[in-house]
């Protein structure tokens, strides 16, 4: 990972952290304000809501051609899955409680499905350090792969003034992306037994699914008035990653699990929501979300058809996708 990579993650949590113990500071003094504030409201207000979107992603991996990293070449194999276009749905609850013990807790969980329709996969191999010398390169259709995405978070609110709200975050979120390979066709190959280059449509029936679990730390800031709300969040999440797949093409690979992937990683979401209050029980809501995910070095371990495993560097892998979604809320 560069080191102006790492910088920039260390120099984020540092920012959430120290925002959230000044905002938890700024709190105290506004205790009789939001007495005021919640004095006439329910004990809580229970918020269901749908919605649809668009995502564009992009998951990226590759290996190194031992456990170092450091023998010549230092990626052996690429794998790019690129230009994905995944239609989702979700749905989710939002728990904001006004009274008790629990005034100002917060409680959200959401969970969005998505299908793709678009996009190319790209396998290239090299003999050279840095991407070079390549010597095979084939490309496929992830069509009909599919994402999955849940998370639960608990926040705090805290009245910054009299239209905004401060909501330092924490919480899980688990991350899935089920990426299928197919109308397989081989563009490059230089060895000595090259293969025919061409279309394999008929053979290729590969999977590669990646999972990610990670802890969430944000902050959700929040402009209300009657009408209207914008909002902007930050989350940084810590993650640990494993995949599988399945090459059903190598013979000598076992299966149903080829190889598998380990590793820790960082990453970034930025939300942008506007919701509209059309009455006190029914809302509607449009958002715009970034997220790009990167994991440290890890483990690649093959495992072979007679039993026997081999194992090698996980460079990294890298994940990013942006979001359009709307839909609408109703209040309780």
């Amino acid at each position: 990972m560069p080191a102006s990579h790492i910088s920039y993650q260390t120099m984020a949590y540092i920012s959430v952290f120290l925002l959230a113990s000044l905002l938890a500071s700024h709190s105290q003094a506004n205790e009789l304000y939001l007495e005021d504030v919640f004095d006439d409201q329910d004990y809580a207000k229970i918020t269901f809501y749908g919605g649809l979107g668009l995502r564009e992603g992009e998951l990226r991996w590759n290996i190194a051609s031992d456990t170092s990293g450091n023998k010549t070449p230092n990626i052996l194999s690429e794998l790019t899955f690129a230009d994905l276009s995944i239609f989702e749905i979700q749905g989710g609850i939002d728990i904001r409680f006004n009274r008790g013990i629990l005034r100002n807790i917060r409680l959200e969980g959401n969970i969005k499905t998505g299908t793709n329709s678009d996009g190319t996969v790209t396998d290239s191999d090299y003999n050279g350090d840095n991407r070079t010398n390549e010597y095979s390169r084939s490309m496929s259709n992830p069509d009909g792969s599919t994402t999955l995405d849940g998370k639960f978070i608990i926040g705090y609110e805290i009245q910054w003034s009299e239209h905004i709200v401060i909501t330092p975050l924490l919480g899980y979120r688990y991350n899935q992306q089920s990426l299928k390979m197919k109308d397989g066709e081989q563009i490059l190959d230089t060895r000595a037994a090259a293969l025919s280059l061409g279309p394999f449509a008929s053979q290729l029936n590969s999977s590669y699914e990646a999972e990610w679990n990670s802890a969430v730390f944000g902050l959700d800031s929040q402009y209300r008035t009657q009408k209207h709300q914008f909002s902007l969040r930050l989350e940084l999440t810590l993650s640990d990653y494993y995949a599988e797949a399945n090459w059903n093409l190598r013979s000598d690979f076992a299966h149903p699990k080829s190889f598998a992937h380990w590793a820790r990683g960082t990453g970034n979401n930025i939300e942008f929501k506007y919701q509209y209050n059309v009455t006190p029980t029914f809302t509607l809501w449009a958002s715009y979300r970034l997220e790009d995910w990167t994991t440290n070095e890890g483990d690649d371990v093959v495992y072979f058809s007679d039993g026997t495993k081999a194992s090698t560097q996980l460079n990294e892998v890298i994940w990013e996708s942006t979001a359009t979604s709307a839909g609408f809320s109703l209040n309780f």
